[in-house]
C-alpha cells in the first residue's frame, strides 16, 4: 500500500476515535457503539473482559448513568496500517475524568487497539487499556 492510502486510512481511524469521544460527551450510546465490530472486545483496567458490542454497550450505559459528568479524551499517537489495508494497530494514551466538577480526580493511561476494515470502513475490534496509576 502506498503512503497516501495509508495516511488516508490512519486519518479515518483518528476521525472515528474523535467521533467516539464526541458521542461519549453527548451521552449518545448509539453513536459510541457505531465504531465497534459486532464481536469487539474491550479489556479495561480493573474490569472483566467485555466481549461483544452488547456487553460493551451495557458497560458504557451503566458508566454514563453512574457518572453523568464524566469525560474522556484520547491522544492517538501511532497508527500502523497493514500492507493488506484490512488491519490496523493503534497506540495512544487516554484521560478519563469521572466528574468534570472534580477535574483533579483523573485517570490517565495508555492503550493499544486493533481495527479491522469491514464493508468499506474501519471498525474497532479489540482494545486493551492500561492505567498509569
Amino acid at each position: 500500500m502506498d503512503q497516501l492510502n495509508a495516511s488516508r486510512h490512519a486519518d479515518r481511524i483518528r476521525q472515528l476515535n474523535q467521533a467516539w469521544v464526541a458521542a461519549a460527551l453527548e451521552r449518545d450510546l448509539d453513536a459510541m457503539m457505531a465504531i465497534y465490530s459486532l464481536d469487539a472486545q474491550e479489556l479495561l483496567p480493573g474490569e472483566p473482559a467485555l466481549i461483544g458490542r452488547d456487553a460493551i454497550r451495557e458497560y458504557y450505559a451503566s458508566l454514563l448513568e453512574d457518572l453523568p459528568r464524566c469525560s474522556y479524551s484520547y491522544d492517538t499517537q501511532e497508527v500502523t496500517i497493514a500492507e493488506s489495508a484490512d488491519l490496523a494497530i493503534v497506540r495512544g494514551s487516554y484521560r478519563f475524568v469521572p466528574d468534570d466538577e472534580e477535574p483533579d480526580d483523573v485517570e490517565v493511561g495508555k492503550f493499544v487497539a486493533v481495527w479491522v476494515y469491514v464493508a468499506g470502513d474501519w471498525r474497532l475490534e479489540t482494545t486493551i487499556s492500561n492505567s498509569d496509576s
